[in-house]
């Protein structure tokens, strides 16, 4: 288990805002207005292979797996043939006390076939360069 799983696991649950990386502004980018937040997700009830989401973009909650690599944790949820895949990326914020992180990078994208299920990393190499990027935190923080 990488350290970012360990994280996620020991977080329970998280919460994801995204922006829609397919409708960047060049006005916006020339102001320095921060980019518009498109998605939320909430993932709940995680344990090591699963999870639940709410998606502010959908209804109902939504059964999750959760897969890892090496530097990565993906959280794949199925949609017909095809899934949505969240992927954290990265660390940029550890608690002091415990040493787990408390604010991942990710990124956000529709997978119009299931191979990210069988290999997730392979999966994440070939997403869209214009898939929505954004971050992940645990709900409750002590």
């Amino acid at each position: 288990m990488n350290a970012l799983a360990a994280s996620v696991l020991a977080a329970g649950e998280l919460v994801c805002e995204f922006s829609d990386g397919y409708r960047k502004s060049l006005l916006a980018a020339i102001a320095g207005d921060p980019p518009k937040t498109e998605r939320v997700l909430l993932y709940d009830a995680i344990v090591s292979d699963s999870a639940r989401v709410l998606d502010t973009q959908r209804t109902g909650r939504k059964p999750v797996d959760i897969r890892t690599d090496p530097q990565h944790v993906h959280l794949i949820q199925r949609d017909g043939p095809s899934v949505r895949v969240t992927t954290l990326t990265g660390c940029t914020r550890t608690s002091l006390t415990t040493d787990l992180c408390t604010r991942f990078t990710a990124r956000h994208a529709w997978h119009f076939d299931t191979s990210a299920l069988l290999d997730p990393a392979s999966s994440f190499t070939s997403q869209p360069t214009g898939a929505a990027t954004g971050t992940c935190e645990p709900w409750r923080v002590d």
